[in-house]
């Protein structure tokens, strides 16, 4: 039944059950406190009076029959019953005043001198046994419970006043406290709810307390910010492909239906199909660089293995030489110093393919591509030089961006997405390098990836 109720009215049961178990509690023990406090005290007025009598009777030297006790009005202490009895041979009353008859005759527990407390039935008896002129007495004087009764049911009918109301306001503060603390809560789901795949930039109102409501909008801006980013990628990489691969996926269509237009021999189709393998391909690469785009998006500072720059150099050199032999190109490799810093080996590598890939596709025929290695100053550099057709000085900051060709006609025939520059320049980033590019038309271009020695 619970299950099925809010936090807020689950906690106010709660608080009901916890606060009336308490009072309950609390008022069992005053009630309790009290009864054994008043018979403490019921006892100790009979202990004063029985001292007070047995004074008076040893002090008393006629016969003890003329007796009188008049102790009632001289301690304003009513009801009182007392009664001397004589215990030498069978019990017998010397002198009574009205004494309870439910009372018996049992002395053998008594020891001389001492005062003795017992209960009989709505009575409280107390006894002492004394010896005068060799004779043993005992004195009794009893009192029955009207006091402690009438004292223990004005208590409890001023519990059972006061209890229902104090249960009353805490329940009225209980709830005050649970829909307060819960309200920041409800504001923040209220917020949430407008919250959307369209709205992910909005953000819940924080304030500058440490407190747990804080705590918990602050972690769920966090959550958001990162969502945010996750469907910023998913929206990029949705719009690069559906822009990158429209153009290779129109071609190998019409190259199909070119093809299908008529009967044609094998050497035809055979075209046809290396048309349509090239451009697949390219979408290949397209997809295979977006995705490395859209997963290392944010990824800084997170390259920590010993990255040995002249081992990666020559892999990269010898993973391009069959490219660099069918474009008739030369590469020269440079490697002055040998050096390690902490980064990714994997990715440095493709940075640095790419950037030679695009030296020699760009490259004139017959002409050389030079890969350095070198430190100057505080840096670690790796320079890629080509003597190709070069870039325009106006697009040479642009060719970081993604899907942007300087040449879009032989960047096409090389294969190119548009994304190896971009690609490059994020790994580099990542690694907290620089990439410092000078190129001329006509004469080429010179790329120098720098690592400052301090940052690793």
């Amino acid at each position: 039944m619970l299950n099925k109720l809010s936090i807020k009215r689950k906690l106010l049961i709660y608080n009901v059950l916890i606060q009336g178990f308490i009072l309950i509690i609390l008022s069992f023990s005053i009630y309790k406190t009290l009864q054994v406090s008043t018979i403490d005290k019921i006892e100790s007025s009979l202990k004063v009076i029985i001292l007070d009598i047995t004074d008076d009777i040893i002090d008393h030297k006629n016969e003890l029959s003329d007796l009188s006790f008049n102790e009632e009005n001289e301690y304003k202490f009513k009801p009182l019953y007392i009664r001397l009895l004589d215990v030498n041979k069978e019990p017998k009353v010397i002198s009574p005043s009205y004494f309870p008859s439910s009372i018996p005759f049992t002395f053998n527990h008594i020891q001389n001198n001492t005062i003795h407390f017992v209960e009989h039935e709505n009575y409280i008896l107390g006894e002492i046994k004394f010896k005068m002129k060799g004779e043993t007495y005992i004195l009794q004087v009893a009192t029955d419970y009207k006091v402690l009764n009438h004292t223990m049911e004005n208590l409890f009918y001023i519990l059972l006043f006061i209890v229902p109301i104090i249960l009353i306001f805490s329940i009225i503060g209980g709830y005050f406290l649970i829909y307060k603390s819960f309200a920041p809560i409800e504001k923040i789901l209220f917020d949430l709810k407008k919250i959307n795949a369209t709205t992910l930039s909005e953000r819940l109102k924080s304030s500058n307390t440490k407190d747990e409501i804080s705590q918990l909008s602050n972690e769920i801006n966090s959550l958001l910010q990162r969502l945010e980013i996750s469907f910023d990628k998913i929206n990029q990489f949705s719009s690069d492909a559906s822009h990158e691969l429209k153009t290779p996926l129109t071609i190998i269509r019409g190259e199909i239906e070119i093809a299908l237009r008529k009967d044609r021999d094998s050497k035809e189709y055979k075209e046809t199909l290396n048309v349509c393998l090239d451009e697949i391909l390219l979408i290949q690469q397209t997809i295979d660089d977006l995705l490395f785009l859209a997963k290392n998006e944010n990824n800084k500072d997170i390259y920590k293995e010993d990255a040995y720059i002249d081992e990666i150099t020559s892999d990269a050199i010898k993973e391009l030489k069959p490219y660099a032999k069918l474009k008739n190109i030369n590469i020269q490799s440079q490697i002055k110093d040998i050096f390690q810093i902490k980064g990714h080996p994997k990715l440095l590598k493709i940075a640095i393919k790419n950037i030679l890939k695009n030296a020699i596709s760009f490259s004139h025929e017959n002409s050389d591509v030079i890969i350095k290695n070198y430190i100057e100053d505080d840096d670690f550099i790796i320079s890629i030089e080509d003597k190709g057709i070069g870039i325009a000085q106006e697009e040479q900051t642009k060719i970081f961006e993604k899907f942007y060709r300087t040449d879009k006609s032989r960047n096409k025939e090389s294969g190119g997405t548009g994304l190896g520059m971009a690609i490059v320049e994020k790994i580099i980033s990542g690694h907290n390098g620089k990439i410092d590019l000078k190129s001329s038309e006509n004469k080429g271009t010179t790329v120098k990836l720098i690592f400052t020695k301090n940052r690793f």
